[in-house]
């Protein structure tokens, strides 16, 4: 391998996939040193966004007293939209047992786990099996109701985590962990002091977290309230038809935001938000009358990816139940999604890359494992510039 240019060698292991790439990690310590570089983890992050070349796969957690031990699944799309065996995956928790909830959705292959016996916090890469394990922020009053957003600051180039107690009153404390300093800081209080959150998680888009807030009182509107993970500014739009007894959760689909809306048996409305912020350009994706629907059980919806060709949608019956069909948006009609190793399905998340995430985590003041940072240059330096490679293979690929 030594003959091979270093730009050569950049570009196969670039269209490697993960788990192909920590299989090389034995190769030699050059390319330890190489794979574990921060600025071959970004590449090779960009190229599978920029190629869509990763399989989209599910991550589940499932909780079965009937079944096996509890713990995590991952389901994986094929690209005839079919979906493969349940494969459990390792947990990542001392104690595979305990609850573990998914806060939000997926970003870069990560998510953020919580274990709600132990109350561990983690962000977790489970395709490569890398745990950060975090700590809880310091709130001022210890019987705060605590809610977590998950998310990716592209600004300063960080994963964050924000922190939201709510004890009923007109004061929510914020806290925001960075991944880069491995700490909490306290930021403004959230507003909207009239309005309670909603019960669904957090979800991460566009750079911002969102939530849904209702309002304690009947006749002011809903609200979806953003928090900017980069500016740490507070924003908020309204949703887009009038929402009287109805259950709402976000969602992201297709590159969106995402409302649904179930309207307890009339209907089930999914709403996409064109141009984030923009209240006009909510538009109505799709809507499930009852009728349609193949079983009288499932009639509350998660929607969790749009297949490849935008015409059909991944859904899931919400509470607690291993449900999954395709809805055809043009024929408006359901097939059933079987697959094989049948976990009972708690929670889930939809994962677009795999990625190498947190398998050298840039973390300041941290006691830096083996290799070192001077020793990863040694290293590099016998196959080439890393920064001049990249950016050639940047530069080649526009």
């Amino acid at each position: 391998m030594s003959i091979l240019p270093p730009e050569l060698i950049l570009d196969i292991l670039l269209r490697l996939p993960h788990k192909d790439l920590i299989r090389s990690l034995c190769v030699s310590k050059a390319w330890y040193a190489f794979i574990h570089d921060q600025r071959f983890i970004k590449a090779h992050l960009q190229r599978s966004i920029e190629t869509n070349s990763a399989l989209l796969s599910i991550l589940i957690w499932s909780d079965n007293p009937e079944d096996a031990p509890s713990g995590f699944f991952s389901l994986t799309f094929r690209d005839n939209e079919t979906i493969g065996a349940a494969v459990r995956t390792e947990h990542p928790f001392k104690y595979a047992e305990n609850y573990t909830d998914i806060l939000g959705n997926s970003v870069h292959g990560l998510v953020c786990i919580r274990n709600c016996v132990d109350w561990e916090i983690a962000l977790w890469n489970p395709s490569i099996q890398k745990l950060k394990k975090i700590p809880f922020p310091s709130f001022e009053k210890p019987q705060f109701t605590a809610y977590y957003g998950f998310g990716y600051d592209s600004v300063h180039d960080d994963y964050k985590v924000a922190g939201i107690g709510d004890c009923h009153t007109e004061s929510r404390q914020v806290h925001i962990y960075s991944l880069k300093s491995n700490s909490w800081k306290r930021i403004q209080n959230m507003p909207c002091n009239h309005f309670d959150f909603h019960s669904d998680y957090i979800v991460f888009f566009n750079g911002a977290l969102n939530w849904l807030m209702h309002p304690v009182l009947d006749e002011t509107p809903h609200i979806i309230q953003t928090l900017n993970l980069a500016t740490e500014e507070y924003c908020q739009f309204s949703t887009p038809v009038d929402l009287d007894n109805v259950t709402l959760s976000l969602e992201v689909l297709g590159g969106c935001l995402c409302l649904c809306v179930d309207r307890f048996g009339a209907a089930h409305d999914v709403w996409v938000m064109k141009e984030y912020g923009m209240t006009e350009s909510w538009t109505l994706l799709f809507s499930i009358e009852p009728e349609a629907v193949p079983s009288m059980h499932v009639h509350s919806f998660k929607p969790l990816v749009l297949s490849k060709n935008g015409e059909m949608v991944l859904l899931k019956y919400k509470f607690y139940d291993s449900v999954f069909f395709w809805y055809d948006l043009k024929k408006k009609s359901f097939k059933q999604v079987e697959f094989r190793g049948h976990p009972h399905v708690s929670t889930v998340a939809v994962s677009g890359v795999g990625s190498l995430c947190l398998l050298d985590p840039v973390i300041v003041g941290r006691d830096r494992q083996v290799p070192s940072t001077s020793k990863k240059r040694k290293l590099l330096s016998r196959e080439g510039s890393l920064d001049l490679v990249v950016k050639s293979t940047k530069d080649d690929q526009s």
